[in-house]
């Protein structure tokens, strides 16, 4: 019956009827020059004895030109006075003309207000170095806005020059400093706002709650189904028909309720799937009841999503469709009408259709070891013994250990030159261990069927090795590599 909809638990998505537009623009804004009393005195204490173009700041005093509106004048160790505006203070921030002592960063998280934070980079190295998973949620003007997924984090990264997104700013100004690689291929790059927000919200995870899914692998789409028109609730006259989007595995079910609706005066339809993917061409229909032009489309402005997209007539639906998740692997979209239409002639619809440089010394100038080099040169020596390792199996959990060290060095750096370093390092190393793991896994299984074609494998190695091939998977960087491991695997279990 009609009642039943009402109660059920759904996946989640965010339904969205919405006008086809082309685009979106932000109006331009001026940040403002002066700020109050309070702030000012705050930021002063901030920005003392840190550095302005490579000048030492000696001290830094308030100044106001009226009862509200104060600023900055700063005397450097050069002997030159200057008058700061808070919009000058935060462009240079930006820019990396102004550089706060202790390896931290002055940030103004709101785009039109002289709030602003102190960004603790070495705190947040170590907090994003041990965290496992990361909330993600959706900004203004995204159709999920509000919306939170919690994604499997791979590798935390400081940008590089070959990076597509290195030196660019967002629509604030802000360089992008970081990018945060996911488990399910996307990724997040991320200034040192974002960063100072995502320590306000909580955002990194060192472990996920218990009642919480992390999301590792994305969901893929294997078909478009149609549901019939049929009868929902006879005594109401109520007719169901609906769409059923087939997936590769079981959907994830959510707490939270769809957001639907009636909007008369809006043609186009959308449901919006994240952490989703379509690896190949999906047919779709050009007609199913009500509905014109069906189709599955990966979402271009946004990673990891797919759009199911129709046109339709507002008027021939009554009532708020209605998601429901299968036991097929699938999800199906519900529409509801109580409106006796000629299917046989479509609606005439009112829509149309669319379809830096790094500096080479990572250490200090003292003579004393401190906790980052010791780490480092540890794992360097590792890596030397691993490269003059004959026995493979040896050589590859040399290498894990100094993968652990390398993250020991990371944790501990005090300078943003120390941890790009130790993540470098690391990197090379991820990047060449899949091909030695593969190599590894393939010469023991042979060794062994060579031995003895009916000896019991151990369960100890078979689990050891196994280890090494999710840790192969991870950092697999083709094609080829990902369908050797997977091959491995079967044999293996």
């Amino acid at each position: 019956m009609w009642e039943r909809i009402l109660n059920k638990k759904i996946y989640f998505i965010s339904l969205a009827l919405a006008l086809f537009v082309t685009g979106f623009s932000l109006p331009a804004f001026a940040f403002p020059e002066y700020t109050s009393r309070q702030k000012a005195l705050k930021l002063a204490g901030v920005l003392d004895h840190g550095y302005f173009k490579s000048i030492k700041i000696s001290s830094v005093f308030v100044k106001n030109r009226g009862k509200d509106d104060y600023y900055l004048q700063a005397i450097l160790d050069d002997g030159s006075s200057r008058k700061w505006l808070i919009n000058r203070i935060r462009e240079w921030a930006q820019t990396d003309e102004l550089i706060l002592s202790k390896n931290r960063a002055l940030v103004f998280p709101t785009p039109e207000s002289t709030d602003f934070g102190v960004l603790d980079k070495n705190k947040f190295y170590r907090i994003i170095l041990n965290s496992t998973a990361f909330v993600k949620t959706f900004g203004k003007h995204d159709i999920l806005d509000g919306k939170s997924l919690v994604l499997g984090i791979r590798r935390f990264r400081i940008l590089q020059a070959e990076d597509s997104k290195y030196m660019k700013t967002d629509k604030f100004g802000d360089r992008y400093r970081y990018v945060l690689e996911l488990e399910n291929g996307s990724r997040e790059f991320f200034t040192y706002s974002d960063a100072f927000l995502f320590l306000q919200r909580t955002a990194l995870l060192e472990k996920a709650p218990e009642n919480v899914s992390v999301l590792r692998k994305t969901f893929k789409v294997r078909e478009l189904k149609k549901i019939p028109l049929q009868i929902e609730d006879e005594l109401r006259e109520i007719r169901r028909f609906g769409i059923e989007v087939v997936f590769d595995g079981p959907i994830l079910m959510s707490p939270e309720d769809p957001e639907t609706g009636r909007y008369k005066a809006q043609f186009f339809l959308q449901i919006i799937f994240p952490n989703s993917e379509k690896i190949r061409e999906i047919p779709g229909f050009n007609n199913h009841e009500y509905l014109r032009y069906v189709e599955i489309d990966t979402d271009v402005e946004h990673q990891k999503r797919v759009i199911l997209s129709a046109m339709v007539n507002p008027n021939a639906l009554d009532l708020p469709p209605y998601i429901e998740v299968t036991d097929r692997n699938s999800v199906v979209v519900n529409f509801f009408s109580s409106t006796d239409q000629s299917l046989i002639q479509p609606p005439d619809l009112l829509a149309s259709h669319s379809a830096g440089e790094l500096p080479r010394s990572v250490f200090t100038p003292d003579q004393l070891e401190t906790e980052f080099e010791t780490h480092y040169m540890e794992a360097v020596g590792l890596i030397r013994t691993a490269q003059n390792e004959m026995n493979m199996s040896v050589k590859i959990e040399t290498y894990f250990k100094a993968l652990d060290t390398l993250k020991k060095a990371a944790l501990t750096a005090e300078f943003d030159i120390q941890i790009a370093q130790a993540l470098n390092q690391r990197d090379i190393l991820l990047l060449t261990m899949p091909k030695l793991i593969i190599r590894n896994v393939q010469m023991t299984i042979l060794a062994l069927q060579l031995d003895d074609l009916n000896i019991k494998p151990d369960p100890v190695l078979t689990v050891k090795l196994l280890k090494q091939l999710n840790h192969a998977e991870n950092y697999a960087s083709t094609q080829d590599q990902r369908q050797k491991i997977a091959s491995l695997q079967s044999i293996l279990r």
